[in-house]
């Protein structure tokens, strides 16, 4: 199965678990890319690309990205919204976030990046968050022993 990961990872924590993750799926064709911004401030509201992922030729596309005052980070979400169409795109969504409890910004943040692949009709298969302040070994393995399905 063809896997792509789209990160967006300003301090490189949500990056180098979607590198993990991408170890741990060997058997299958994995490609990581980085979504940028020119500017890449996180309180920036004037948000312009640099680099925008293809999601084009897979069977599974997963997006990545940390939260960010309760709200999926505002590069991540200004990509979703210039995507095309994702056509019933199976979609894994990873989010990541400091605060050691999910309902402390995850959840809400969850909620939104579900609306924005769900606005681009996509299915979310599966929903992934990982606490870091808690550094939970079984939150962590439940991400990295998960095979996405087409």
């Amino acid at each position: 199965m063809k896997i792509k990961m789209i990160v967006y990872s300003y301090t490189h924590n949500t990056l180098r678990l979607i590198q993990e993750w991408a170890e741990h799926l060997n058997q299958h064709a994995i490609e990581i890319a980085s979504i940028h911004a020119y500017n890449e401030n996180p309180n920036t509201k004037n948000i312009v690309l640099s680099e925008k992922p293809s999601i084009e030729s897979v069977d599974h596309l997963v997006f990545a990205t940390c939260v960010r005052g309760g709200t999926v980070a505002p590069i991540m979400s200004a990509y979703l919204k210039q995507i095309p169409n994702l056509k019933g795109q199976a979609c894994t969504l990873v989010l990541t976030q400091y605060f050691p409890f999910e309902a402390w910004g995850g959840r809400q943040a969850m909620k939104q990046f579900k609306a924005l692949i769900e606005a681009k009709s996509g299915i979310v298969k599966d929903t992934f968050i990982l606490c870091r302040s808690r550094k939970s070994a079984a939150q962590k393995a439940r991400i990295l022993n998960h095979v996405p399905e087409a």
